[in-house]
């Protein structure tokens, strides 16, 4: 432990998770570039925008660095803390940090990556129900990449609690769904109040049979 006082053990812990969440890959590969990311694209500051505005080299780089944050949170709060549901909610924080960055006024990404670095390493089996199931069931049910996303969060949270055995693992991902949503807020909104169905074009692709017509 960092501290003998567990709780401000655990606010020293979230902190530092948040401040590395908050780390602005994708902002700064822009600015190697010469693109201001927040200015570019859809102005999100994650790695499919800097694909798409910066490069796939350079996206795919600020991609596995931010999943990098994810992991390195779960980790280096497992060693400083022995209740088992800090690693958890230190991942929590870093995605918190990456939707909302302190070193660019409060703008980020919506913390995917983040989340699935971290999950990669507290339940690395886990992604693929997520993806192969959850999230998939939900594209093909919404067809919007924002809400599949969301709901696929939710009815995820609870198949951790009973694979897991504990439900700290269902706390864990709605408080991720939560921060997910808040972040795309004005996009889910939107899907109920207008004929949007916004589906990435690279999904489209994979799953092209599923989208006729769009």
């Amino acid at each position: 432990m960092i501290l003998e006082n567990f709780y401000l053990n655990t606010i020293i812990i979230l902190l530092i998770s948040y401040l590395v969440g908050s780390f602005p890959t994708a902002f700064i590969a822009g600015k190697i570039r010469g693109v201001n990311i927040l200015r570019s694209g859809s102005g999100n500051v994650g790695g499919m925008n800097t694909i798409s505005q910066v490069g796939k080299i350079a996206g795919v780089s600020v991609t596995i660095i931010d999943a990098g944050k994810g992991a390195l949170v779960a980790f280096a709060a497992g060693k400083f803390s022995e209740h088992p549901f800090i690693p958890m909610l230190a991942v929590v924080a870093a995605v918190v940090g990456h939707n909302w960055m302190i070193y660019i006024r409060f703008r980020g990404g919506k913390g995917v990556a983040t989340f699935l670095g971290g999950l990669l390493f507290l339940s690395p089996y886990s992604i693929l129900f997520l993806y192969l199931l959850f999230i998939f069931i939900a594209l093909i049910l919404a067809k919007d990449t924002y809400l599949s996303t969301t709901l696929g969060f939710f009815f995820f949270s609870f198949f951790l609690w009973i694979r897991e055995g504990s439900y700290w693992w269902a706390v864990f991902v709605l408080l991720i769904t939560l921060a997910y949503a808040a972040k795309c807020y004005s996009l889910l909104k939107t899907y109920f109040t207008e004929d949007r169905r916004d589906v990435h074009p690279l999904l489209v692709k994979i799953f092209r049979p599923f989208f006729k017509g769009m």
